[in-house]
């Protein structure tokens, strides 16, 4: 999860560390970075600080003073989700990053995936964020026909359906029959109206893939570039699952930089963060998932499809 066990009273060595590792010699590798952590400690962590006065610390006094292996993992994510701003990843920042992860004694496949976009490794690093994140975690990777799939057509058996399944597809297009106003006639319409595959259809999203879609509609962030930050951030700070900071921090990459690819051809949309009031609606999508009451990695939505939407978004925030 991100930035869920770092408490607000940790925010300044938090700032320092974020100092230290992205703002050596008096200057940030990226003018953006700035104001992203400016944004994101005012919003999530309720502290106005001055990153141009703030002093840096050292690994080594982070490491005594965060004693819990939470903290110290969502600390470095923090660090590699700055990272992912800048594009290519300066050799200095690989080496800085790598030396925290060894200090705080952090092993993260947050770390396995941005060392491999470090050293250029980009095929690699696209394996590693599809089989690693939230979407791989869904597939049967043990399965011996996922594996064929994935030795026959790559990345892209991670997310797409690359053979048609017709029962799949029925159980998705049935929902057009939920009753009017519930969540899977919305999320129907949802598809239909941007002309979307089902899953189930060649070339459509996978059931894996297609279960962040349930999340779109019920926390109501759209499909554009900033959309798809904003729903793997809600989804970075309210479930418990693996893979979802990578998600959300392969994410970043994808559409700020391109520096990692995507298979839906998300990296031709760059500066998708730090371009208008992107930074801010990020920072409320974490604080949005922060409040949320359940884990929406962890529910079967066709269980609760014929429920109306207006009462499944009051259970997750209770209002």
């Amino acid at each position: 999860m991100f930035l869920i066990h770092n408490k607000p009273e940790q925010a300044d060595l938090l700032a320092s560390a974020l100092v230290a590792v992205h703002r050596p010699d008096n200057k940030w590798y990226v003018p953006a970075q700035e104001n992203l952590a400016h944004t994101l400690f005012l919003k999530l962590l309720k502290k106005d600080i001055d990153f141009n006065s703030q002093p840096a610390i050292s690994p080594e006094e982070v490491a005594k003073i965060l004693n819990f292996s939470n903290e110290r993992t969502e600390l470095l994510e923090l660090l590699v989700a700055f990272e992912m701003l800048c594009s290519p990843i300066p050799k200095k920042l690989e080496y800085e990053i790598e030396k925290w992860a060894n200090i705080l004694d952090v092993n993260s496949d947050v770390l396995t995936v941005s060392r491999e976009l470090a050293d250029n490794a980009i095929n690699n690093a696209t394996t590693d964020f599809y089989r690693l994140n939230w979407i791989g975690e869904g597939d049967h990777q043990d399965d011996p026909i996922f594996k064929e799939l994935v030795n026959k057509y790559g990345n892209q058996a991670y997310g797409l359906c690359i053979k048609e399944d017709l029962k799949e597809f029925e159980k998705w297009n049935n929902l057009q029959f939920c009753p009017s106003g519930s969540l899977g006639e919305t999320l129907w319409h949802f598809y239909n109206k941007r002309g979307f595959k089902l899953p189930g259809q060649l070339g459509a999203g996978n059931a894996s893939l297609a279960h962040h879609d349930w999340i779109h509609v019920i926390a109501g962030y759209d499909t554009t570039p900033i959309g798809e930050l904003e729903v793997t951030a809600f989804m970075a700070s309210s479930s418990e699952y693996k893979g979802v900071t990578l998600g959300f921090i392969g994410a970043i990459s994808i559409l700020e930089t391109g520096l990692l690819h995507s298979f839906f051809g998300a990296d031709k949309f760059p500066k998708s963060l730090t371009t208008g009031d992107g930074i801010s609606r990020v920072s409320e999508a974490i604080n949005r998932g922060k409040s949320c009451l359940v884990d929406p990695l962890k529910i079967d939505f066709f269980e609760i499809a014929s429920s109306p939407l207006k009462e499944i978004r009051c259970t997750w925030w209770n209002k």
